[in-house]
């Protein structure tokens, strides 16, 4: 059966935030009852994450395709495209402009005025497609693990590594070179007293946090600040309050799909969810069963 759901996405890895928000949003699309599958944006689909995945190698049909906002144009031939933003438009690859008839989310609210700049339309608050990636069995404080390293993350914030060079450096523990699996990254997150990032955004600041470390980012002008209570740019988008007690849930909640698939319906037939069409055939199966009463 041709899914509903096209997501197109490189092989699976916990190092890159927008890698895991493709996969996780394929894994809520199928908890809500819309089939689903991964397709590949390169030749093949090496790595998939734990939770169970299905890959689809073969033309898009009359799937929605969903493709990152750093594929260009529409290589699978979609007739209905989604495009996901899950960064700046063009900054990373991909077109800074797109075509009228996809339908275009952004990842967070504070992205829809930048990403409106690359369509006809501005965009409203209901193309927002938000996905929670911190996944609570790996990351989560532990006050009974000691605290014993101090460590960096560079990531995006390679240009700003050169300019503001952190003068210990050489006793901070690279958390890139130590952590291949999230069970490792949850490990090393919470024997580290102090995480350094050279990038501002990235989740890992907030996986940290979780895990009991102290924050410091490396400002535009070389200042070392806690992204949480620096009051910079997008920092009620990032550092919501609540965000410790609530992203265990969030991280399992697959009720942000109604919503999503409520605004494709603007536009496309949606098929029934799996659920809706096994509650129908239930229903119908209970009226052909029942007797008729006696005449």
């Amino acid at each position: 059966m041709q899914p509903t759901f096209l997501i197109v996405a490189p092989s699976y890895t916990h190092k890159s935030g927008g890698i895991r928000a493709l996969y996780r949003l394929g894994y809520h699309l199928n908890a809500a009852g819309y089939p689903t599958a991964m397709t590949p944006m390169f030749d093949r689909i090496d790595s998939i994450p734990e939770w169970p995945t299905t890959i689809h190698d073969g033309p898009a049909g009359d799937s929605i395709v969903i493709y990152p906002e750093v594929v260009s144009g529409n290589p699978l031939n979609a007739g209905k495209v989604v495009r996901w933003a899950l960064n700046t438009p063009g900054l990373l690859g991909g077109d800074k402009f797109y075509a009228d008839d996809e339908m275009v989310f952004t990842f967070n609210p504070s992205q829809l005025g930048l990403v409106s700049k690359s369509v006809r339309e501005p965009l409203g608050p209901a193309r927002v497609l938000s996905v929670a990636l911190i996944d609570p069995a790996q990351i989560y404080s532990d006050p009974h693990v000691e605290k014993i390293l101090d460590c960096v993350f560079t990531h995006k914030g390679a240009a700003l590594r050169e300019r503001f060079p952190l003068p210990n450096e050489a006793n901070l523990q690279r958390v890139e070179d130590t952590t291949p699996t999230m069970a490792s990254l949850g490990d090393v997150l919470r024997r580290t007293r102090i995480l350094y990032s050279y990038d501002h955004k990235s989740t890992i600041l907030k996986e940290a946090a979780i895990c009991g470390c102290r924050v410091l980012v490396v400002h535009d002008d070389g200042t070392l600040r806690d992204p949480e209570t620096c009051g910079c740019v997008d920092n009620n988008v990032y550092w919501k309050d609540g965000f410790r007690e609530n992203y265990a849930r969030m991280y399992h909640d697959s009720t942000f799909t109604g919503d999503f698939v409520r605004e494709l319906a603007t536009r496309w037939q949606i098929p029934q969810p799996a659920w809706w069409r096994r509650a129908l055939g239930a229903v119908a199966g209970h009226f052909r069963r029942r007797p008729r009463s006696a005449a």
